[in-house]
């Protein structure tokens, strides 16, 4: 190794300051050096006491030469001492300029790396959502697929019904008119018999009017004009379930509001005050009849009732007549308990042919 400045031991000048070690070993520079050696004051003629032989004669001359060339010796060491100390200050500075370089390098490297992570991390993640999300997509497909096969089947495929012994063709399509309906859901846990007919007790009169009414979502006129007719039409529509046939008779009845109501029948102001209601055929859907003292001779008959609110309602008894409701669509009508105040013990109404909800009488 080539031997440095710094790495060769010198002696102390008299009358010079020696600088102190630093304990920071990052300010413990060594660094080699091309430069020429120079000499230290060990190296010229002066001598220390102990080096002189008291023996040796001394020359005069010897001292005048180098006591001559002292001052341009100690020109070069003032110059050369701080030069080289703002070097190794520089030095010193650089190195640890580097060092925090590369501190600022490992944390931005382990940031980076970091960021790169999460990225990953980020669409990995989006990327099994998509998976799933497809996958779910897939199933949804493959179910629409299959109810569409079952829609097309059922489109084009036909069906046998053998109500009370007569042999009835149409297609899923017709009887699913209705979700609802018997007809609609009896395939669901009853099979076929051995003809592929499936059986339904009831009698046959009627039943090809249903099978047009679900085919063509109305009913002749001839037919809605014929009471008979239409009494027992309203009856296999009950059976059958098929709550858009059984409002049908009451569709085209005249409709008459809450307000033309009360302008017909002012509530009575005497408590005692009873009205006999002719309300025949009219479309009453969801009026309130609530506070009305209701006579017995009244009529609702051949009238839609649907929803109406006869809840708080007096209906008065009477030992030869009853409130007529026959014939009328009483779905969803709300009426009074017997044996409350409201409705008298004995009190009856005529609901001859009228559709009904059991529970709200």
């Amino acid at each position: 190794m080539t031997e440095t400045y710094f790495s060769t031991p010198t002696s102390h000048i008299p009358g010079e300051q020696v600088p102190s070690q630093s304990s920071n070993a990052s300010d413990s520079i060594v660094f080699e050096s091309t430069m020429e050696e120079i000499p230290h004051r060990i190296s010229t003629p002066f001598r220390t006491a102990s080096e002189i032989d008291v023996d040796e004669p001394l020359e005069e001359s010897d001292f005048r030469v180098y006591e001559g060339k002292l001052p341009d010796w100690n020109m070069i060491i003032d110059s050369f001492r701080p030069q080289r100390e703002a070097l190794h200050e520089g030095i010193i500075k650089q190195l640890k300029e580097l060092q925090g370089l590369e501190e600022w390098y490992e944390r931005s490297n382990k940031e980076f790396h970091s960021r790169v992570a999460g990225a990953h991390h980020d669409v990995w993640n989006e990327l099994m959502e998509r998976q799933t999300r497809l996958e779910s997509d897939k199933k949804k497909y493959e179910h629409e697929k299959e109810l569409m096969n079952d829609i097309r089947r059922m489109q084009t495929e036909k069906v046998k019904l053998n109500v009370g012994g007569t042999l009835f063709v149409t297609s899923f399509t017709t009887l699913q008119k209705d979700p609802n309906s018997l007809l609609a859901n009896m395939f669901r846990d009853q099979q076929p018999d051995a003809d592929g007919a499936y059986f339904i007790d009831r009698d046959s009169t009627y039943f090809k009017l249903v099978l047009n009414y679900l085919r063509d979502l109305k009913i002749p006129k001839s037919v809605r004009e014929d009471p008979r007719v239409m009494d027992e039409l309203m009856q296999e529509a009950q059976y059958y379930r098929i709550h858009g046939l059984l409002k049908l008779r009451w569709m085209e009845l005249p409709v008459i509001s809450q307000a033309e109501l009360e302008r017909r029948y002012p509530r009575p102001t005497s408590s005692k005050s009873a009205i006999v209601f002719n309300l025949e055929r009219k479309n009453l859907t969801g009026l309130d009849f609530s506070g009305y003292r209701i006579d017995p001779s009244s009529s609702f008959h051949g009238s839609n009732l649907q929803d109406c609110n006869f809840k708080n309602a007096w209906f008065i008894f009477d030992f030869q007549n009853e409130v007529n409701f026959s014939h009328t669509f009483l779905k969803g009508a709300m009426f009074p308990k017997e044996g409350t105040p409201y409705r008298s013990p004995g009190v009856q109404f005529n609901l001859n042919g009228a559709v009904v909800d059991s529970a709200s009488l």
